[in-house]
């Protein structure tokens, strides 16, 4: 090798390299425990789709739930077919979880019950063959965030207004074809990737959504910060 092919790092690249890895730790330590339960819950229940041999796979049926496994209620979100399927759901998801104004953990995490839990229960009123299709995913508790989204938007500056008042009609009316339709828009696209749809999830979960917001406006005193105020998901300190 000849020295002028020899590059010697420098103070300022090894200092920057710290730097970067710095910035990393930071965000890191800044995501807050219920995003990382999130996380650590689509890790757990997905491990099929790494090839890991599971002994069921934690889909909803309520033929299961009737023989003693309960806990399908509460597994089945966290469940997904395909690497699209995840990627797919979990993105919206997490997206719309990011950006909800309520700063306390315990009231986020209380926001996902009545979005999961009416999507399930649609699921089990309007569904014939559910006990044959199964239940999984987070599409439906997505369309509850982007529905809670929307009327937070109207709370906020009268420049969120129109954008919240078109949010909440978007995926109102999107569900309500849906369901009157009998099947998911755009179904073609995913190309059996995100298993069966079930288009009764998402209207469900837009119910669902309206009830987070009812929820959430109970309590006046309440934390619900404007946007800017501080950054979703992260944890700011206190200022002496």
């Amino acid at each position: 090798m000849t020295a002028g092919r020899i590059s010697a790092v420098t103070p300022d690249a090894t200092a920057g390299k710290a730097n970067y890895g710095m910035r990393i730790l930071c965000k890191l330590k800044a995501v807050t425990c219920d995003v990382w339960i999130l996380l650590l819950l689509i890790a757990v229940f997905n491990l099929h789709l790494l090839g890991v041999p599971v002994k069921s796979i934690q889909v909803f049926y309520p033929s299961a739930v009737a023989a003693g496994e309960w806990w399908r209620l509460v597994t089945h979100p966290f469940v997904h077919v395909s690497w699209y399927h995840l990627m797919l759901d979990a993105g919206a998801f997490f997206l719309l979880y990011a950006g909800l104004r309520e700063s306390r953990i315990y009231q986020r995490l209380l926001a996902l019950v009545p979005c999961a839990g009416l999507s399930l229960l649609a699921a089990v009123c309007f569904v014939k063959d559910i006990d044959s299709v199964g239940l999984c995913g987070l599409s439906g508790t997505a369309h509850g965030l982007m529905a809670l989204t929307g009327l937070e938007m109207m709370q906020m500056k009268k420049s969120h207004l129109v954008p919240g008042i078109l949010s909440f009609l978007a995926v109102t009316l999107k569900s309500i074809v849906e369901f009157i339709d009998g099947q998911v828009l755009f179904d073609f696209m995913h190309m059996g990737q995100c298993g069966t749809p079930l288009a009764a999830c998402h209207l469900g979960g837009v119910v669902g959504g309206i009830c987070a917001f009812i929820l959430l406006n109970l309590n006046p005193g309440a934390d619900r910060s404007e946007p800017g105020d501080s950054i979703p998901g992260q944890v700011h300190p206190r200022v002496p």
